[in-house]
């Protein structure tokens, strides 16, 4: 990964490497309570992630994706939960760009921090310029900061029924604490619930083309959100790497004489791990890289939008195979919360269940691939 240059913090605002400083300290709080600590939480929105991915116009920073994504990872290297939080934070002042600049303006208040459902589980009843929204969406990561829901809803009008985006201010929202996973204990990803009415220039589709020209704006959307889960998915695999490097130089099994690092079977899976790891990360590099010298350019050309679609599938697919790996290859020294193995393979198992990174992803790279064809979130 490339060292991330700070852009410099607005007052009031901190960077990256506080937040991931905070997390880092009270990552096992998440572990214990299925949420952030406070004072975590206090970081991110004091933080300038929220911010990053905001257009200019509504006071954002607009950084540069690769930026975007090595921030994210930086966090996800302290705690993958809180890099869990970052993923879905840090992009998602890119919805913006979708909408009027002056609606924009509006909505962007300070401390903004979106947080969202894509499961378009809601309903959508016409109100003159306005809807009626209501229901409930599951698995809303960072609910207890967010300021704004972006919550997916079917709308329908005379030229047919489209998914859109309602975005509806933080008071108007019930959150139900129920998230209760296997990984990412600590990124508090909740069930909201609504019934409210809001403007219907307060939503977006997230297929359409931007309202503002800048070149993180022209940076294929749902790439950018598949990049920041990509970048927790191989912060997570470097976490067991390192995990296990220190658990195989003190642990001895009891029917093998030396230590696991110096077993040959367990070198072997080592060095598979790395190697499959490494491979992923050179591939996701050079599809990000490839992606934001198109955007840089005036546009991504549809191969480059399937290439990093199907880089940030391989990532978290090769990052649960190898702590997956690495956890059988620890044998019962792995199943110990205190040496972070079996925590990084429960991670990467739920990273790697994500939409954007699973068989929806792969299937639109594939697609490309066979048939040329380009669908509007690839």
């Amino acid at each position: 990964m490339t060292t991330v240059q700070m852009s410099p913090a607005p007052v009031g605002c901190t960077g990256i490497g506080e937040f991931a400083r905070s997390a880092a300290e009270h990552r096992g709080y998440g572990e214990r309570h299925g949420t952030l600590h406070p004072r975590v939480w206090a970081a991110l929105e004091q933080s300038v992630l929220p911010r990053v991915a905001l257009p200019a116009h509504c006071g954002g920073l607009e950084w540069q994706v690769p930026q975007i994504l090595d921030a994210v990872h930086q966090v996800a290297l302290a705690d993958p939960a809180a890099g869990w939080v970052a993923a879905i934070h840090a992009p998602a002042g890119a919805f913006f760009s979708r909408l009027d600049a002056d609606t924009a303006r509006t909505l962007a208040g300070p401390g903004q921090v979106i947080a969202g459902s894509s499961m378009p589980a809601g309903t959508t009843v016409p109100d003159g310029d306005r809807v009626r929204l209501s229901g409930r969406w599951p698995l809303v990561t960072g609910a207890p900061a967010m300021t704004l829901a972006a919550l997916a809803a079917p709308h329908t009008t005379d030229q047919g029924t489209v998914t859109r985006w309602w975005l509806v201010p933080r008071q108007e929202v019930q959150v139900e604490e129920d998230w209760d996973a296997l990984g990412l204990r600590g990124s508090a990803s909740h069930t909201v619930s609504c019934a409210t009415s809001v403007p219907t220039g307060h939503s977006i589709v997230l297929t359409d083309p931007p309202s503002t020209d800048t070149p993180l704006f022209r940076y294929p959307l749902y790439g950018l959100m598949a990049g920041c889960i990509a970048a927790v998915a191989r912060a997570t695999a470097e976490r067991a790497l390192n995990a296990f490097a220190t658990l195989a130089e003190g642990t001895r099994t009891r029917h093998t004489s030396g230590t696991l690092a110096q077993q040959a079977h367990v070198q072997a899976v080592f060095a598979r791990a790395s190697g499959r790891l490494s491979a992923a990360a050179a591939l996701l590099d050079t599809a990000t890289a490839r992606a934001w010298t198109g955007a840089l350019a005036g546009e991504v050309p549809p191969g480059d939008r399937a290439l990093l679609r199907s880089a940030c599938c391989q990532m978290a697919e090769a990052a649960e195979h190898a702590c997956r790996d690495l956890f059988d290859a620890a044998g019962s020294a792995a199943v110990h919360r205190a040496n972070g193995l079996e925590s990084c393979w429960r991670d990467a198992v739920v990273i790697s269940r994500h939409a954007l990174v699973a068989a929806r992803g792969r299937q639109l790279a594939g697609a490309f691939e066979l048939t040329s064809t380009a669908a509007k979130d690839l």
